[in-house]
């Protein structure tokens, strides 16, 4: 149904519209499109004769009080959710998407097409009045949204208290709340619906270096920061995004996302590169690396996740497990504890777990000293057999000065390793994952090489002891702690 010149009516200190008569029966859902001159606006809301416009749409369209307006109003249906999670090798946030709000109000879903993607408006009501419509693309990247709710179960706001129910993501690091915002980009959430605020220990900062940081934030991330000050031992940047729905949507996903990869014993395709991407950011945010040398000189290796949720411990636990790794749950420190075995740093390297914090230098120097030692540094052979499609004993044998039959017995070890496949007599080719760690191992090689240029030292032993120095007095430059 199309109306042409409905006047813009007064309601207190907001606009609307009024209607003279019912089109459609009282508190029918109802889609309207507002045009004014060349532009336009969509909006969900529950039938009326008098409709309360929210200043989006006011400021949007630029509305003022007698202007004439065109609208389209047609009666739509909730979409039924879906319940499956992926839908190829996208996520289908209509399956993530609740059927009501914590409070017990129906959350209402369309489907509409923008620039050739399927998007989702969602909106909802109560008593009083109506939430915040929101809009997002129906399907995303499987890796984005895993890094996003890895990185808000680590970091982010997950009560329900309503006097702050919004999402609420904080970090002192400053790449760390740029990947955050790229995500929600990705998702839908424009760079302009957040606000961020830098919260300080005036004890601990001076007003000078708190300009500074601020500064720093503002130049990477392109917007305004708010400065208040705490009482807290650290510092950190906030970025705040005040919509129920999105936080509805955030935390349910949350919930389903973390119970489905600590539930499932062998993952999918989809599923794993969803574990990958939501551990990597977990084990960033909350988890740290720790690595100490024995007599021997040989590496010993511990991870820790730390949080006050002894449920989330338990599915920490299970999504490591589930991914090769051996954990226990220390109750007394509230942290999940997991052992890491050269393989795991590998894992956890080409995940890039825990880039961006200190742990990420720790993480390529503790590779660097397991290749030194007698049991793994037959593994950086690898990075030789690159060009190679197909290759036999002579070519392990020249290229690394061993004896044939010492050749041939590396070759039947990593064949049974699954690293290597024999195609025949005296033949063998790199399987599919024995060319992902030569991947592995070309890029950690650059990581490893500029790591050493950076802190001057060739020795990973010596390497390992700079990374373990004490905090120092004065905070460095946030965007800058990574290197």
């Amino acid at each position: 149904m199309k109306l042409e010149n409905v006047k813009v009516h007064k309601m207190g200190n907001k606009l609307g519209i009024y209607f003279s008569k019912f089109y459609f029966p009282k508190g029918s859902l109802v889609q309207i499109i507002i045009t004014k001159e060349d532009k336009q606006k969509e909006f969900l809301t529950k039938f009326n004769n008098v409709i309360t416009l929210r200043r989006e749409i006011e400021n949007t369209l630029n509305l003022n009080y007698q202007d004439l307006i065109t609208l389209e109003i047609q009666e739509i249906k909730n979409v039924e959710r879906t319940k499956e999670l992926f839908y190829d090798d996208k996520i289908d946030m209509l399956s993530l998407t609740p059927e009501k709000t914590s409070k017990g109000y129906e959350i209402v879903v369309t489907e509409f097409d923008k620039n050739n993607e399927n998007w989702l408006r969602i909106w909802y009501s109560h008593e009083r009045g109506s939430g915040q419509q929101l809009e997002i693309r129906r399907f995303t990247d499987i890796a984005t949204l895993g890094s996003l709710l890895g990185q808000y179960q680590a970091e982010g706001t997950k009560n329900k208290n309503t006097d702050k129910f919004r999402v609420e993501f904080a970090n002192k690091l400053i790449p760390e709340h740029q990947e955050f915002i790229d995500s929600l980009s990705k998702l839908g959430i424009p760079k302009d619906a957040c606000e961020f605020r830098f919260t300080y220990n005036p004890n601990r900062l001076s007003e000078e270096e708190t300009i500074n940081h601020v500064k720093n934030f503002e130049t990477i991330i392109g917007c305004k920061a708010k400065i208040s000050q705490g009482n807290s031992k650290g510092i950190g940047f906030r970025t705040i995004i005040r919509n129920t729905i999105l936080t509805e949507i955030v935390l349910n996903s949350l919930d389903k996302i973390r119970n489905l990869l600590a539930n499932e014993s062998k993952y999918t395709h989809n599923q794993q590169e969803l574990a990958n991407n939501f551990l990597a950011k977990l084990l960033t945010g909350d988890g740290t690396l720790d690595v100490r040398c024995n007599r021997r000189d040989f590496p010993e290796l511990h991870m820790k996740i730390v949080d006050q949720d002894l449920n989330y411990l338990k599915d920490y636990c299970a999504i490591l497990r589930n991914n090769g790794f051996k954990t226990r749950i220390n109750e007394r420190r509230i942290c999940v504890i997991s052992s890491c075995s050269f393989r795991g740093l590998l894992y956890l390297y080409r995940i890039k777990a825990f880039k961006n914090s200190g742990s990420w230098n720790k993480l390529i120097t503790a590779i660097a000293l397991c290749l030194r030692g007698r049991r793994y540094y037959t593994y950086s052979r690898f990075s030789e057999l690159a060009d190679y499609k197909k290759f036999g004993t002579s070519v392990i044998s020249k290229g690394f000065q061993m004896q044939s039959n010492m050749a041939s017995d590396w070759l039947n070890n990593k064949t049974k390793e699954n690293l290597i496949a024999k195609n025949g007599y005296n033949s063998w080719s790199l399987t599919l994952e024995g060319k992902i760690l030569v991947e592995t191992l070309k890029s950690w090689s650059e990581d490893y090489k500029n790591l050493k240029n950076l802190k001057g030292f060739e020795n990973p032993f010596h390497l390992l002891e700079t990374l373990k120095v004490k905090k120092y007095k004065k905070i460095k430059c946030l965007s800058e702690e990574c290197s």
